[in-house]
């Protein structure tokens, strides 16, 4: 009776967090540290399977950083390929809890690993380990099941968030993102780089004399030059770049790339508008370009953003098609 209880209530205080404003990972990282409380575990473990069959760490407790490094490395780990598949129950004499290659980062005498699955998609693993060779009894085991299951509902809930949050609004003249979409990608990123330790870049640029152009030609002629402007731009970026357009600013963001290869994307994009300059008659738009990289300008958003702001104003007191390095 003890047994049932405990998943009850750890059911019951799961469901309390979905009622309130808690983001997806957390509630499930809450989930790991209530099994850690309430069972003899060393690590609880849920791995997120994107519909690519990507598998990240979605929530955990006990694993190492280390650990999680070499999984986005690209380290490959046997049982949570077994475990994509079906239900994995090892304790005892099984032989695979004495195979270094089946596990994640430690030994264990029990470890139970299943695929979190709604409507016949696997979103998912859930994998918990221990030291105790008894702790895989029926009724525990239900139990597990039971929770791999609420992982795989707030998994679903986390893919259906993030494909709505995924459709951006896309600026008409340009095909860039909108800006709310780019602080929210922006926002995520340097999340991302904090944990993981790697650099992002940001390169904002302002469109001069686009009023100008407007108000001597008109909008038709504005907007085509913006428009092609802009395409050089984009031409320029990776797959992996974000790029948003707010009036006469292009804002763009470059994951894992430091501030040297940045600063070099920003002189090829002043080298074009040079060389075939974009406009029409005598008003030309020009490029005042400012760059900077978390976290070594600013570890933060409220002090980068400004930084990079204030780059671009040097280059706009420097005239023509200019670029400024925050601290080159």
């Amino acid at each position: 009776m003890g047994q049932e209880n405990t998943r009850i209530r750890i059911e019951n205080e799961m469901f309390s967090r979905m009622e309130r404003k808690y983001s997806e990972e957390e509630i499930v990282n809450y989930l790991m540290s209530l099994l850690m409380d309430n069972y003899p575990l060393r690590s609880a473990v849920t791995i997120a399977v994107d519909p690519e069959g990507e598998m990240s760490v979605f929530a955990h407790r006990g694993l190492s950083r280390n650990f999680i490094k070499e999984m986005y490395a690209g380290k490959s780990f046997p049982v949570l390929s077994a475990a994509r598949k079906d239900t994995l129950s090892i304790s005892g004499d099984d032989e695979r809890a004495r195979d270094s290659s089946f596990r994640l980062e430690h030994g264990y005498r029990s470890l139970f690993a299943t695929p979190c699955r709604l409507q016949g998609e696997t979103v998912g693993i859930f994998l918990v380990d221990s030291d105790d060779p008894g702790l895989l009894t029926a009724e525990t085991k239900e139990s597990f099941l039971a929770y791999s299951r609420l992982a795989a509902l707030v998994l679903a809930l986390r893919a259906v968030r993030g494909k709505v949050s995924r459709v951006p609004d896309v600026d008409s003249v340009t095909g860039m993102n909108s800006f709310r979409y780019f602080h929210e990608v922006l926002h995520r990123e340097l999340s991302r780089a904090e944990k993981f330790g790697h650099p992002v870049c940001l390169l904002y640029l302002k469109v001069r004399n686009l009023r100008e152009l407007n108000g001597v030609y008109g909008h038709v002629a504005a907007d085509a030059a913006l428009a092609e402007m802009a395409g050089r731009v984009r031409g320029m970026l990776r797959e992996v770049d974000y790029a948003a357009r707010s009036g006469g600013m292009i804002y763009i963001m470059l994951p894992r790339m430091a501030k040297a290869e940045a600063a070099e994307m920003a002189g090829r994009i002043v080298d074009s508008m040079n060389a075939s300059p974009v406009g029409k008659g005598d008003v030309l738009l020009m490029a005042a370009i400012g760059v900077t990289q978390y976290p070594k300008d600013g570890d933060t958003e409220r002090v980068l953003i400004p930084h990079t702001e204030a780059m671009v104003h040097e280059s706009m007191r420097r005239g023509g098609n200019a670029v400024t390095v925050y601290r080159d």
